[in-house]
């Protein structure tokens, strides 16, 4: 094994990672952000965690490290692996294709790697307080080992769907994959949080390492080092050899779509009707493109559009979304036939926000300046129209489908006022947020969050829900009162939409976006 070539290739490809947002110099700085957030959330997590023996900290640690490192690889994977122009220029450095996956599996798993014991640092240092250093190493150690498991076979199960698939279906069924690994951890971590005896769940990846904490013999444990080998094997057997054949299938994939013919999209009479500025139409017109065609929005987009669905479906089978005007309003913490409301509300903002972060980045954001062009080009006045097509076109179907899975467990019109209610706190909430924003959307020229962006939503959410339950818990004393709280903050959302139609001293765009100079009188002198 050639390792200076290795260590050579690895450091080229760090580079790329680490690289600036803005200036895309590399930035080590984009290193310490990581370990502040992330070892934030694990000193958070550690200090929540009270008296716990050692075994439930590490139960709980582990569930919450898994389901990070979850997001970590749906988020990142078209960074870690769909960049086909900055891989395609890799490949043509003088190394063997072994050589070039194993610089590429380096700098994939320190990122892993990176995020783990910033998770788990924190926690081992709890236990190692109350529980010996021993201990602490213990815990932390099978915390970040969990993470790594899980972003392995993540990672994994992406690489073999990318080899695998045909190209018409390889890009839907990476969405579909990254949402159902999502789905599957955080619905079992909401399971396993409400379930007495959850730590010997044999089930659950994180009651296995409980296991082999304790010594304990078990079949999950078994499976847990078996599915450890078989993923050493794949490494290191199976995918070297295809290393190449992933780039090209990821480049070709991306050069299908890119020249596919589109068809024409049209906005309907209502829509033609409630944007009525050429920005924002314009703008809107635009979403609609990237929600379909540009890789990194539809890569972010509909794992964080369907990750309330797959909470409603699993309150549907597990029991704590019933209907608050049968239980009361009031009682919302206390009945387990609605415990689920909170944390429902929490998905929905987070959710909601990821979706206009997802706004603001694009493989073409370079051409933003073409907004520029547009008469009344103001910034938040393009912002207004993409987060309008957001709405119409990804939560308003979102919460349709949400009233009719509740209509299964309550009435139809309380679940219609239900959803409503969501939707309207889900759509006044991103508009907000979107409308904070100063510069056009699709105009970040980063090629991935940073990891502030990717902890505020969750930071922000859980107070901002809590306000929504007390504001649900006052109005949902009977239906007339809630549909009247429902038109309110509608009517709010409508008055910022006509603020933001009516405000001039928005500053216009060509401020904040480079327009390029282009070299007309250099191409009339060449003859074209």
């Amino acid at each position: 094994m050639n390792l200076p070539a290795i260590r050579t290739l690895t450091i080229a490809q760090l580079k790329l990672d680490l690289r600036h947002p803005h200036s895309g110099r590399f930035s080590a700085s984009r290193i310490a952000t990581t370990v502040i957030a992330y070892g934030f959330s694990g000193l958070v997590l550690a200090l929540s965690l009270g008296n716990a023996d050692a075994e439930s900290v590490l139960f709980v640690a582990a569930s919450f490290g898994m389901v990070l490192a979850a997001f970590g690889v749906a988020g990142s994977y078209d960074e870690l692996m769909g960049r086909p122009k900055d891989n395609a220029w890799l490949t043509t450095l003088p190394a063997s294709e072994g050589t070039q996956y194993a610089a590429r599996v380096a700098s994939i798993g320190f990122y892993f790697l990176l995020i783990a014991i910033s998770v788990a640092a924190p926690v081992g240092v709890r236990v190692a307080i109350s529980d010996g250093v021993g201990d602490g190493f213990a815990v932390a150690g099978l915390v970040a080992a969990g993470m790594l498991w899980t972003a392995a076979l993540a990672t994994t199960v992406l690489w073999g769907l990318t080899l695998w698939l045909p190209y018409r279906l390889m890009n839907p069924a990476l969405g579909v994959a990254k949402t159902v690994l999502i789905a599957a951890l955080v619905l079992g971590y909401q399971w396993v949080g409400g379930a007495e005896g959850a730590v010997n769940a044999p089930w659950w990846p994180a009651a296995w390492l409980a296991d082999g904490l304790s010594g304990r013999p078990t079949e999950g444990l078994a499976l847990l080092v078996g599915t450890v080998g078989f993923l050493v094997m794949l490494g290191a057997i199976y995918f070297p050899s295809r290393y190449f054949l992933l780039l090209n299938r990821l480049a070709d994939g991306a050069r299908q779509i890119e020249r596919r013919i589109r068809s024409r999209r049209s906005l309907s009479v209502v829509e033609r009707v409630l944007i009525e500025t050429p920005a924002a139409r314009a703008a809107y017109g635009f979403a609609l493109s990237a929600f379909r065609d540009d890789r990194l929005v539809r890569g972010r987009l509909w794992p964080a559009a369907l990750l309330p669905l797959g909470f409603v479906f699993f309150g549907w089978w597990m029991g704590g979304l019933g209907d608050l005007f049968v239980y009361g309003p009031e009682n919302v913490l206390y009945f387990s036939e609605t415990r689920l409301h909170l944390s429902l509300v929490v998905i929905l903002l987070f959710s909601g926000q990821s979706l206009v972060q997802t706004l603001q980045f694009s493989d073409h954001a370079e051409a933003a300046w073409l907004f520029d062009t547009l008469p009344d080009a103001r910034p938040r006045v393009l912002q207004l129209g993409a987060h309008q097509a957001l709405v119409y076109r990804v939560l308003l179907p979102l919460h349709v489908v949400l009233a009719l899975v509740l209509s299964t467990l309550m009435p139809p019109m309380h679940a219609v006022i239900h959803a409503a209610f969501w939707f309207a706190v889900t759509s006044l909430a991103t508009r907000i947020q979107a409308l904070i924003h100063s510069r056009p959307p699709f105009a970040r020229r980063a090629d991935r969050f940073s990891a502030a962006d990717r902890f505020l939503p969750l930071f922000v959410s859980i107070p901002a829900a809590l306000g929504v339950l007390v504001l649900q818990s006052v109005t949902f004393s009977e239906p007339l009162l809630a549909v009247q709280a429902i038109a309110g903050l509608l009517l709010i959302n409508v008055g910022l939409a006509a603020w933001v139609g009516r405000n001039r001293t928005d500053t216009r765009s060509s401020k904040q976006v480079e327009i390029p100079v282009i070299p007309v009188a250099e191409y009339e002198r060449a003859g074209i």
